[in-house]
């Protein structure tokens, strides 16, 4: 096969990778693939002007070819860099440019025969693929490894290779050292240098999707946690941080139909004494600490397992899995002794804060419905005998002179 047609085939693959990552960055936007874009359009025209250098022997199009590669592996250098450390180009890295232009235009002086001077441009090169695998190091070591990251140093390091063994057989070429190189080997070393340099394009699409898989599955993670946020606020009432009844019909809707609406306890209906007259006489301010401060008694009464709710205004529900009628009672009725010794240093106001409760069992949350109301309703005959044994003890309490009239 003539060389040149080997040439052509090679500058119509780069050519396509070059458009494949160009209309990749209208979608990815990576600074990593803006280098290497820009670098393998750098050698999409080296090529060309090989191509068109072989047909009219100009040194001109010679040193464009030298110039459009070296621009390419330092550029790939920078992509590989920007992506393993997020360090961009800086213009320090413009006298390297201007090295790399200065050999491209000293080195077709050098020798007519362009075999020769590839010698030199292959030495260059196999240094350059060297650097870009060096610049991935930082994303190997912090533990990034993918598929694409190892296709693209397989890549890398094949490149190195194949130009440096360029530099033994362009030189044996004519029988240097007493070795021949195989004509056949010459023929076809574009198509080779194509294989490895398709497979170093693939490589980083793949690293390139990768990194945007993450970033999909960290948007994701985000919303997530955003959604369980905003579920745990609608399931929250702000006063108390207790759950409110929708978290409690979300409770029964996940449990229909389950294994563990089989689950059996008690459930407390609890309701604040007197709220409205600690809100008119000292301020809703101070009925809402009362509120908090109640919820903090019931707190400190029941398991982690439990789950209080705010069920109203000044009323709150406890379910209690898992525990015995008598043994819910007792703690319930225990919250008046605890709310009597913290209220006023809970609410930093002189108040006395009382609380009425009922307690029901239940064998499955589908008794629930039946057991909330068997449990206010004795949560109202617990406040009418605590209302008048209080009425009693006032008029036990008054003057004799006043009972006998």
């Amino acid at each position: 096969m003539d060389p040149s047609v080997g040439l052509g085939i090679q500058c119509v693959g780069i050519v396509l990778v070059t458009v494949l990552t160009f209309f990749m960055r209208s979608s990815i936007q990576n600074p990593s693939l803006k280098y290497w874009t820009i670098a393998w359009a750098c050698l999409a025209g080296a090529l060309l002007s090989l191509f068109i250098g072989f047909h009219v022997e100009n040194n001109f199009f010679y040193s464009l070819y030298f110039f459009g590669e070296y621009a390419f592996g330092l550029l790939f250098v920078a992509g590989c860099r920007y992506y393993a450390t997020g360090r961009k180009l800086r213009r320090t890295d413009g006298f390297l440019l201007l090295a790399a232009l200065t050999i491209a235009t000293v080195l077709p002086m050098v020798s007519e025969d362009f075999n020769d001077l590839f010698i030199i441009q292959a030495t260059i090169l196999a240094l350059l693929f060297a650097a870009s695998v060096f610049a991935l190091r930082p994303a190997v070591i912090g533990h990034e490894t993918s598929q694409g990251l190892r296709v693209m140093r397989i890549a890398l390091m094949l490149l190195t290779v194949d130009f440096l063994l360029y530099i033994p057989i362009f030189s044996a070429r004519k029988g240097l050292w007493g070795i021949w190189a195989p004509a056949g080997y010459l023929k076809y070393t574009s198509i080779f240098d194509l294989i490895l340099e398709i497979l170093l394009g693939f490589g980083t699409i793949m690293v390139l999707m990768e990194g945007v898989r993450r970033e999909v599955e960290a948007a994701n993670r985000q919303l997530t946690q955003a959604r369980d946020r905003l579920e745990l606020l609608a399931q929250m009432d702000p006063l108390t941080e207790a759950l409110n009844r929708h978290a409690f019909h979300s409770l029964l809707n996940r449990n229909e139909g389950d294994s563990e609406s089989e689950i059996s306890g008690c459930v407390a209906v609890i309701d604040v004494d007197n709220l409205k007259a600690i809100n008119d006489s000292m301020g809703h301010h101070v009925g809402d600490k009362a509120i908090r401060a109640a919820a903090r008694a019931m707190r400190s009464l029941i398991r982690a397992d439990d789950m209080l709710f705010r069920w109203g205004g000044d009323e709150f529900l406890v379910l209690m899995f898992k525990l015995h009628e008598d043994e819910a009672g007792r703690r319930m009725r225990s919250l008046n002794e605890i709310l009597a010794k913290n209220s006023e240093q809970w609410t930093s106001a002189p108040i006395k804060i009382t609380v009425s409760s009922g307690v029901a069992g239940f064998r499955s949350l589908s008794d629930l419905g039946q057991a909330i109301e068997e449990a206010d309703r004795a949560m109202y005959q617990s406040r009418k005998r605590d209302r008048g044994a209080a009425k009693a003890s006032e008029r036990i309490g008054e003057p004799a002179s006043a009972l006998s009239s």
